[in-house]
């Protein structure tokens, strides 16, 4: 079978991008934080808060690409590990 030039350059494109992924490997059940670089009106880009979440590993589709859930009711988003991160609490009570 002959591919066309077009999507054998795209494989290899997406075959170059998802070797440089992050380090990090999520289970099932895990919590994340999500890259969201939406920016808000009236707001300093340096002041708004780029991670969302947390948000809850529903399903490893494959070695980059997981299935997240922000609550039991929310509709599941299909997201790039390069855009998760490990979640871990803060804690704003001692500034």
């Amino acid at each position: 079978m002959h591919l066309p030039e077009s999507e054998l350059a795209s494989e290899r494109m997406k075959t170059r991008y998802d070797s440089g992924a992050t380090g990090h490997h999520f289970k099932e059940g895990d919590q994340v934080w999500m890259y969201n670089p939406k920016r808000r009106k009236g707001l300093s880009p340096k002041l708004q808060q780029n991670w969302k979440g947390p948000y809850t590993i529903v399903k490893k589709l494959n070695n980059v690409i997981y299935r997240v859930q922000r609550s039991p009711n929310a509709k599941p988003k299909v997201i790039h590990i390069n855009q998760l991160t490990p979640y871990r609490a803060t804690d704003h009570s001692s500034v």
